[in-house]
């Protein structure tokens, strides 16, 4: 594939979308990457891209998507828009010349993430979507450990949240699509291998359970539940080695291996930070492992409650501050690989790396695993993909 990046040792980007994903987690990766220069910024919203580049220090705000195309000097576009934009401007920007890092979903049906493989592959470019998960450092671990003991066996991923919070605009059912496309790609990266087959079993909607089987043997089954609430750890995964072993990772911070002879028996990783903002949490989350993000959980979620319960002290304006400006999603205070994913993809257009994200193929790929666990919830019976 071409790369050539106009600079010298650092990629061009431009962001496309200033939302709450660019907030949380592209303007302060793209900003902190050594391989990366963010050169401008857009939205429909031209005051949040005015907001943007004022708190980050990005030099340029672009009125129009085609002026970032047109600018030879920009040599990756990172799309995070609204999910229905995402395949038009991906491929738009790959018609231009251009590599790109866009959100997942890629899309909502397999159709459309076929598009962008298709322009993908006419334009010779990097695309790389955003399941950051690969990245994370306990899951670089695990995978490392995966392949020196004859892979994996039989997983159990449980992935839960406060979907019928934050998710509620969204119709019932889709939290698959949404949120759970990042469990399959993951485990079709550990296990290195394709699903063959997968059934649902629902309680209610966006609170079901998949059974997987993998073309390699492996067998996984995924817990799915977005009606918890935030104490609760949102991510959990449990691995059987072909060699007798066995492997769990913890919210990804803490990794603990199981007659894996040569291994540590746990392996703890710092958290992940913004810049100017509290970073207590990563020096403890390599301390202490998962009790430090389970501490963290409870700790928000108890202030919470007693702020929608009017018991702050209304005198105590640092702790509603803190509340209201410093205290991070948990979610995203944990590694899951945000900022090393977009550094690979620099250092892949810089020549430095051979391509280890996830493309548009792993895309349709979690697409159509989504569309096959629909049509087995509403069918009731396993669903086989080709």
């Amino acid at each position: 594939m071409s790369t050539s990046p106009s600079s010298e040792s650092r990629v061009n980007a431009a962001l496309v979308g200033c939302g709450g994903i660019a907030r949380s987690q592209h303007l302060p990766n793209l900003t902190r990457a050594p391989n990366l220069r963010l050169q401008a910024v857009c939205d429909v919203n031209r005051a949040a891209a005015e907001s943007a580049a004022r708190d980050y220090g990005v030099p340029r705000v672009a009125d129009r998507f085609e002026d970032l195309l047109a600018d030879p000097a920009i040599d990756l576009i990172v799309v995070a828009t609204r999910e229905d934009f995402q395949v038009p401007l991906t491929c738009q920007a790959l018609a231009a010349g251009k590599h790109v890092y866009v959100e997942k979903p890629l899309a909502t049906t397999p159709e459309d993430c076929a598009r962008v493989v298709a322009a993908q592959a006419a334009s010779g470019k990097l695309v790389q979507v955003g399941f950051n998960r690969r990245f994370a450092p306990a899951c670089r671990e695990a995978r490392r450990i995966l392949v020196q003991r004859g892979g994996a066996t039989n997983l159990y991923f449980r992935i839960s949240d406060e979907y019928w919070n934050w998710g509620r605009a969204n119709p019932p059912g889709v939290r698959v699509i949404h949120e759970v496309c990042h469990v399959f790609d993951l485990l079709r990266w550990l296990t290195g291998s394709d699903a063959a087959s997968i059934y649902c079993a629902c309680a209610r909607p966006d609170d079901e359970i998949y059974t997987l089987t993998f073309r390699s043997g492996a067998v996984a089954t995924i817990m799915n539940s977005g009606e918890v609430t935030c104490d609760l750890p949102k991510e959990r995964l449990e691995i059987v080695t072909r060699d007798p072993g066995a492997l769990i990772i913890e919210e990804y911070t803490e990794l603990r291996t199981y007659g894996c002879r040569g291994e540590p028996a746990v392996m703890r990783f710092a958290g992940h930070t913004h810049p100017g903002s509290e970073f207590t949490h990563k020096l403890l989350f390599e301390k202490l492992g998962s009790p430090a993000v389970d501490a963290f959980r409870r700790l928000r979620w108890e202030l919470r409650n007693r702020a929608e319960a009017g018991q702050l002290d209304p005198a105590d304006a640092e702790l509603r501050k803190f509340m209201e400006q410093s205290f991070p999603h948990v979610n995203y205070l944990v590694d899951k690989g945000w900022r090393a994913a977009i550094g690979h993809l620099a250092d892949c257009i810089l020549g430095r790396a051979a391509f280890d994200g996830a493309g548009p193929a792993d895309a349709l790929a979690a697409s159509q695993l989504a569309t096959a666990a629909i049509r087995s919830r509403e069918t009731g019976e396993v669903v086989r993909l080709r």
